[in-house]
């Protein structure tokens, strides 16, 4: 018989991504959880956007990435990288990486701003 090595970090993950008795209470709602029958059901958009979000982390590609930057976070931020990274597999480098990204994609103004900041620079 095969026993399978496996690691305390993928143990964590499995056990957390098992349903559960109980309810969740707090939140504004936008992104509540109630659990009933062993089954966690939560708001469709909720699940479908981050389902989305998710997928696009896990399919951006940032293994040619050479820069290394060293982004202060304060401590709760931190533990909710750490808690993203237990649920979901994604680490916080492909995070930060894929956040910027999106950011300077959804918003190109900023790099307007940036090239006429530049343009405008006199030394």
């Amino acid at each position: 018989m095969e026993k399978k090595i496996i690691s305390i970090a993928d143990e964590l993950r499995r056990s957390i991504s098992l349903p559960f008795e109980g309810k969740l209470v707090g939140g504004n709602g936008a992104g509540r959880a109630v659990a009933t029958k062993g089954k966690l059901v939560m708001e469709k958009k909720t699940l479908s956007a981050a389902a989305g979000i998710l997928e696009a982390m896990k399919g951006f590609d940032c293994s040619g990435n050479t820069h290394m930057l060293h982004p202060r976070l304060d401590v709760r931020t931190v533990k909710l990288l750490n808690s993203f990274k237990l649920a979901s597999g994604i680490d916080m480098n492909r995070f930060i990486a894929f956040s910027i990204h999106y950011l300077f994609q959804k918003h190109p103004e900023l790099k307007t701003y940036i090239k006429q900041t530049l343009e405008n620079f006199e030394l």
